[in-house]
């Protein structure tokens, strides 16, 4: 069996984002499937370590991958109750959830009628919540959601990830948001149709076009979603029930039983329930090309620091020139509330990133931003100048992976953000991953890592989303001295 890991540092590599998307919603699974603001590492990409979900904003009220606030289990509105009798369950369901992972080798070949209406009712142990699909704006996922549900692919599954004011994420048959059915399905996306209210059902992935079988369902507007996950249905009963469901993290707190989604019950209609989209939906205008921007355009003593951190977001639109001087040796220091870390940077072994870092951090980029995520025995994420782990520098890095770098407690590498068709992995121009443990081997072929921190190791275990980045300053030796 395929196992998909989330992204974090350990065997299941971390980003999210990559948070960030973290944050991406993963299909459930950037490898879990899943949504989250900035805090959580967000969704992922095909073939990138990440959870299939979606990512909560920085002030949200949710709290991966990676947003702000940690999710608190919260006592349940109701009692459970059992499931109905006489439900008729698909050939799928008498298979243990967990043994349906990776079951299909192939998304299923169009069953439903675009021209009816479909409507998905989701029977849990909190009661019933009614969704109409949108079977003419997102065929494909419809029909494939259709087609699990029937099978009895979701009887007995959890909503394993629930977040207050964010989702509920569903879909997974490990509970975990590494699952899905052994198939990814590319986006749909229907002009006009954006995350701008709660109720909304849609497609968790790890990046574009890695959807499965993890779903979630909004508890409130969500726009940085917009263009990133597949909606493709609405609630028309039972909000009520999406209030009942137990608040959890899949990772930070596994202990807590999810709410169980006995079955998926569908129905085929004639008629819709909701208003029906206009015919025509108006075609967004295109977006200018930008004019390039890159941080190297830059002139002056730490301009960006000048600037409120939030608005150093996505300042730049492509990367730096190549400025570092090869006959030298390149170290930082990164200034922190709670003391200094001293880092050793590889200039010889991976050029583009230690370019791109040494830039920046003479702009002042890094001065007074936060530290976003801290996952005790994992790792720490900084340099998301605003929180969102949606945002960085602006553009995307091509990660230098597959060096003979030995990384270790401390290392530093950019966040992974997706893998092109010709496998090369696309990293964030400014999130930055520590590491807190001895990253294993193999991520040398995911991550790009391009420091280490030599001195203030202490300091690491330290460090909390309380603490700031003071600033960031580079160091320079002659190479051919030493």
């Amino acid at each position: 069996m395929r196992r998909r890991a989330p992204i974090f540092l350990s065997s299941r590599l971390l980003v999210a984002l990559a948070l960030m998307g973290a944050l991406l919603l993963a299909g459930c699974g950037r490898n879990q499937e899943e949504t989250a603001p900035p805090a959580t590492p967000a969704p992922a990409a095909a073939e990138t370590p990440a959870p299939d979900q979606p990512t909560p904003t920085p002030t949200g009220a949710p709290a991966e991958a990676p947003a702000a606030a940690t999710p608190q289990a919260q006592a349940p509105a109701a009692e459970k109750v059992p499931p109905p009798e006489g439900l008729e369950r698909g050939p799928v369901s008498e298979i243990p959830p967990v043994e349906r992972v990776d079951m299909y080798d192939a998304p299923p070949p169009m069953e439903i009628d675009p021209d009816k209406y479909y409507y998905a009712t989701f029977v849990t142990d909190r009661g019933n919540i009614k969704v109409q699909l949108f079977a003419k704006r997102a065929p494909n996922t419809v029909n494939n959601f259709v087609f699990l549900a029937r099978q009895g692919f979701y009887d007995n599954t959890i909503f394993h990830r629930v977040l207050d004011g964010f989702m509920a994420q569903g879909g997974d048959p490990t509970g975990t948001g590494t699952g899905g059915p052994g198939y990814e399905f590319a986006d749909e996306f229907y002009p006009g149709l954006n995350f701008d209210r709660p109720g909304l059902l849609a497609m968790a992935n790890r990046g574009p076009n890695t959807n499965g079988s993890q779903f979630f369902i909004t508890f409130a507007p969500t726009e940085w979603l917009n263009g990133q996950h597949t909606i493709f249905g609405e609630v028309i009963e039972g909000a009520d029930v999406l209030d009942k469901l137990t608040r959890r993290d899949p990772i930070q707190q596994a202990d807590i039983q999810g709410d169980t989604l006995y079955t998926v019950i569908i129905e085929e209609s004639e008629s819709s329930i909701l208003p029906t989209p206009t015919p025509s939906p108006p075609t967004p205008t295109p977006t200018p090309t930008p004019t390039p921007f890159a941080p190297t355009s830059l002139e002056g003593e730490r301009p960006l620091a000048q600037l409120d951190p939030a608005e150093r977001a996505n300042y730049f639109n492509i990367p730096p020139e190549m400025v570092i001087d090869p006959a030298q040796r390149y170290g930082a220091v990164i200034r922190t509330t709670k003391g200094d870390l001293t880092v050793e940077l590889y200039a010889d072994k991976a050029p583009v990133a230690v370019n791109n870092f040494v830039v920046l951090v003479n702009l002042g980029f890094y001065d007074q931003t936060p530290i976003t995520l801290v996952r005790p025995d994992d790792s720490i994420i900084i340099g998301v100048p605003d929180n969102n782990p949606l945002n960085d520098a602006g553009y995307k890095l091509a990660a230098e992976v597959g060096t003979d770098i030995e990384a270790g407690i401390g290392a530093l590498t950019y966040i992974p953000y997706e893998r092109l068709a010709d496998g090369t992995i696309m990293s964030s121009s400014s999130q930055l991953l520590i590491a807190l443990i001895d990253p294993p081997a193999e991520a040398n072929n995911t991550f790009s890592f391009f420091g280490q921190v030599t001195d203030g190791l202490e300091l690491l275990n330290e460090l909390t989303t309380e603490d700031v980045i003071e600033s960031i300053t580079i160091t320079t030796s002659d190479a051919a001295a030493e």
